[in-house]
């Protein structure tokens, strides 16, 4: 449980001195000075539920302050209780509700700035809701991958323990019992089985080690420090993958989608989207579409020139940019992106299962013929 980080920013003069935008000001000079902050953030899902909750308080028009209060009875750890009291008092003693958020340190930029553009346009309560169903499918997507990825490595160190245990501790026993019979196995089949046992011990050490280095490098990467090697690995990895070219290119589109629905001008739509995509190469055709677009090249011919969409998808944005229904269009290429990414994952899935269905039957087969090729000898000799 994390301690209260608000506390000090809760408590109001009880003698009532100064007014309500001087009360503000004192809890801004509290937040800088002693740098009360939630030391945790919240993540997709609860992001999309938070944001679904504030779009509903809006729509029913009840005031933020006593929305937030409201949600703060209800909250799950001390640190989002203490968070949310904060940002009550916030927004009753009148800061925006996007300088609220920022204060906190909980929530992303795009989401701050997202609400910031909201609140100027008047359309905070449809800018809250797009942002709940944006980051629903994010966790949806990060969950799909997650499980692509957690499947074939568990599976992998099965086969591995099985294929060790198989030659290391199952193997010499039959070796012994045909010594005893007078017969032997195969050089060959011998060579086999220790190489199979030499191999499987050594993946399963390093493939054990891998995991003990990724857990180490995660924890800390969450310490926020930064290793430039994994960094530069991972971008590589981003680059050459499809499936991380499709969620790039889903963020692209869906986070294009949500500017451009709230009036927001497509170059700066596109500076957001570049900071959300994190892939170097979706995100260098972005920069180079928003240089075109500052040198006066229209929407089609800067999106198509610079290979950010091709094929079917462009002539949909030309559709959509002569029609003024460039939002709808890209919200439709954005789902369609979202089964390109899962369409990727089902198949890394798909391919995965056969090739260790195959693994193993080749060495249960390569077992058995060893094992039975001198019980055929011996069951001859007895005959």
């Amino acid at each position: 449980m994390v301690s209260s980080e608000f506390d000090g920013d809760m408590q109001l003069d009880d003698g009532g001195a100064g007014s309500k935008d001087g009360g503000s000001q004192e809890k801004k000079n509290q937040g800088k000075k002693g740098g009360k902050r939630a030391v945790n953030r919240y993540q997709n899902q609860e992001l999309s539920a938070f944001c679904l909750q504030v779009a509903l308080l809006l729509e029913a028009a009840v005031p933020l302050d006593e929305g937030l209060s409201i949600m703060a009875e209800d909250a799950g750890e001390q640190w989002e209780k203490d968070m949310l009291l904060y940002m009550a008092e916030g927004v009753e003693l009148g800061d925006p509700f996007y300088q609220v958020l920022e204060d906190t340190k909980a929530f992303p930029p795009y989401v701050v700035r997202m609400a910031k553009l909201g609140q100027n346009t008047g359309t905070m309560d449809q800018m809250m809701l797009s942002l709940a169903e944006y980051y629903e499918k994010e966790y949806f997507l990060m969950r799909n991958i997650k499980n692509a990825l957690t499947y074939p490595i568990i599976m992998v160190f099965m086969l591995l323990a099985v294929l060790f245990v198989l030659f290391v501790k199952v193997m010499p026993i039959f070796e012994d019992v045909y010594s005893q019979l007078g017969a032997e196995i195969s050089p060959v089949a011998k060579s086999a089985i220790r190489f199979g046992g030499i191999f499987s011990g050594v993946a399963l050490a390093v493939g054990g080690l891998l995991v003990v280095v990724c857990a180490g490098v995660w924890a800390f990467t969450k310490l926020g420090h930064k290793i430039s090697f994994v960094d530069k690995l991972v971008a590589w990895t981003k680059k050459r993958s499809k499936i991380a070219l499709a969620v790039a290119n889903r963020r692209f589109t869906s986070v294009l989608a949500l500017t451009l629905h709230s009036g927001l001008e497509l170059e700066k739509g596109l500076e957001l989207a570049a900071e959300l995509v994190e892939n170097e190469a979706v995100g260098s055709k972005i920069g180079t579409c928003r240089q075109m677009l500052g040198e006066g090249q229209s929407y089609y011919a800067a999106m198509k020139a610079t290979g950010l969409f091709s094929g079917f998808h462009i002539q949909m944005i030309k559709t959509g940019t002569r029609s003024g229904h460039l939002d709808r269009v890209m919200e439709d290429i954005s789902q369609d992106y979202e089964q390109q990414a899962d369409g990727a994952i089902d198949n890394v899935i798909s391919r995965f299962e056969p090739t260790m269905v195959a693994v193993l039957a080749v060495a249960v087969g390569l077992v058995l013929l060893s094992v039975m090729l001198p019980l055929v000898g011996v069951l001859s000799t007895i005959g």
